[in-house]
This record gives structure tokens, C-alpha cells and sequence, in this order.
């Protein structure tokens, strides 16, 4: 029986065949083509390029140059959540606390879920006391940036789409820097922080009521927005003192793929550029180091 099929009586064939394809996948040491997928599940060739087609959207699958496929990043970010579920996430936690340490700021690390950003990881700081490992928001532009902007277009646009229209191109611009730079700065408007304290204690004081829960996630929805406006890179890598509020950059695991988004949160008004340089690179360094550790926790399964 080709690898994928099942035993059972198919009780939603179409369901069926996503898992088969997705098992397929994850059984194969090498990337498989379209055909070869269908071949090998006994599958007509223009359903399975459909189902490729939705699954790439959403990264479950990714579609390599030489137009074949391997899974996608967000399986592996499913595999960081099953890491938490089974208590072996300390790495993680050390991780974070270590570039928290190195930059004197709070730090989180994020995946996306579908339409939610999950928090995988956070540092105690004085801006995120309303934030827990676990806690899931709504996923709206420009959160999970680093993530999407490795996305397909369709994604893409579906991120965009969920701020007005007044603020896309701006939004476009950030995926288009995470690209090319490997991170984003944000600036601090000057009446960003005194409204993120606020949200952050209302946040800490609903986690005490169980009945606040949508009202909470509401208010951690509106926190993720506040991080003021995107840097381009000239404006960056001038030499003056510049307020910066967060700076993020994705995770990659050994295939290429983003499935985490570290970001760290100075939130000052005056950061010089010897500084922004050294925050970049305790970022990078850290991402690098989990991408690693994802790899490491990988082949370590049985």
C-alpha cells in the first residue's frame, strides 16, 4: 500500500486525500512533484494540484523552484505547539531569557495558527505583563510580519487585508524590507507608550477573570498593533539617536522555511546607531540559534 493510504473506509474522501498528500510528504527524504504525488496515491493529478495549491497558501506545503513540494512551515510550527503541550519547550524559555539579557528589553517569539498569532514564548517585561505563553490573538497586519512575508501572495494579501486600505502599502513595504534585510524596526510614536502601558495592565487585571477572556484577547489584539511606523533602511542606518520600539525577524528551520517570529521591544526614544547595530545582531544571532534548536529537537524524535 503506497505510503499516505489508508486502511479505513474513507469517511470524507476529500479529507482523505489532503492526508494522505501531507503524510506522503512527510514520509518522503525528498521533495516529490505533482505527478509524483498523484502517481503514488492513485489520485487524479488535477485534484492533487489543487489540493497543493490551497495547502501552499495556507504553509502546510511549500513549492520548491523545480516545481516540487515538501511541507511547509507551518507544520513545523505545529511541531513547536506539540513541543509545549509535551514540557520540552525549556530550551525555548533560556533562549529568550539569554537575548533579553544581551539587549536589556522584553522578547517574545510568535507562530501563526491559521488566523491567530500564538505566543510560544515570552519574557517578563514591564510592557508584556498581560502576555502569557499560549495566548492566542487574532492575527492582524502588522503582526507576524516576519512570518507572512515568506508567505505565498494569496496569504499575503489575505495579512493586508485585515487593515484598511490606508495603510497596505505601508504594510507592503514591511514584507518587502523583511525580505531583503532579514528584519523590521518600528519607531516610537511618542504617545504609543503611555497607551500600551495602560492596554498592558487592563490585559494583566482581565487574566485574572475568566469571564474577561474575549475582552482580554481584544486588548492584546490592539497591543500587537502599537508599534508606531516601519523604518526603511536609509532612515535606519543614519547616524542619529532614533526612538524604536520593537524590531522583529523571522525563524527559519534547515529547509528555508519561516515558522517563528522573534522580536525584541526597547521601546526608547533615543537609540543610537551603534546600539540599533548590536540589537540587530543579538536578534539574528538568536534567531539563528533557534532555527538550530528546531532542528536539533527534530531529529532527536523517535
Amino acid at each position: 500500500m503506497p505510503a499516505g493510504k489508508t486502511r479505513t473506509a474513507d469517511s470524507s474522501p476529500p479529507t482523505q486525500r489532503v492526508i494522505s498528500i501531507v503524510e506522503l510528504l512527510a514520509a518522503q527524504p525528498t521533495p516529490l512533484t505533482s505527478a509524483e504525488i498523484a502517481d503514488s496515491l492513485d489520485l487524479n493529478r488535477s485534484t492533487v494540484g489543487s489540493i497543493l495549491a490551497a495547502l501552499a497558501e495556507r504553509a502546510w506545503v511549500r513549492r520548491l523552484p523545480d516545481l516540487t513540494y515538501r511541507l511547509g512551515p507551518a507544520l513545523a510550527a505545529l511541531g513547536v505547539r506539540m513541543a509545549d503541550t509535551r514540557g520540552d519547550r525549556a530550551w525555548l524559555n533560556e533562549e529568550l531569557e539569554r537575548l533579553a539579557e544581551h539587549v536589556d528589553c522584553g522578547a517574545a517569539l510568535t507562530v501563526i495558527d491559521g488566523e491567530y498569532l500564538e505566543f510560544v514564548a515570552v519574557t517578563r517585561d514591564r510592557l508584556t505583563v498581560g502576555i502569557k505563553s499560549g495566548v492566542r490573538i487574532p492575527l492582524r497586519a502588522p503582526a507576524g510580519a516576519g512570518i507572512i512575508a515568506h508567505s505565498g501572495p494569496g496569504r499575503q494579501q489575505d495579512w493586508l487585508e485585515t487593515r484598511g486600505p490606508e495603510r497596505r502599502d505601508e504594510y507592503r513595504e514591511v514584507l518587502s524590507t523583511v525580505r531583503a534585510t532579514g528584519y523590521c524596526a518600528w519607531r516610537l510614536e511618542p504617545d504609543s507608550l503611555p497607551t500600551a502601558r495602560v492596554l498592558s495592565d487592563v490585559a494583566d487585571h482581565l487574566a485574572e477573570h475568566p469571564a474577561g477572556k474575549d475582552l482580554r484577547g481584544r486588548v492584546l489584539s490592539q497591543l500587537a498593533t502599537i508599534v508606531g511606523s516601519a523604518y526603511d533602511q536609509a532612515t535606519l542606518d543614519q547616524d542619529i539617536p532614533l526612538p524604536l520600539s520593537y524590531v522583529s525577524a523571522p525563524v527559519f528551520d534547515s529547509t528555508g522555511h519561516a515558522v517563528m517570529e522573534l522580536q525584541i521591544g526597547p521601546l526608547r526614544m533615543d537609540v543610537t546607531r551603534p546600539e540599533r547595530r548590536r540589537y540587530l545582531a543579538e536578534l539574528a544571532a538568536s534567531a539563528r540559534r533557534l532555527g538550530d534548536g528546531i532542528e536539533r529537537k527534530h531529529h532527536a524524535r523517535p
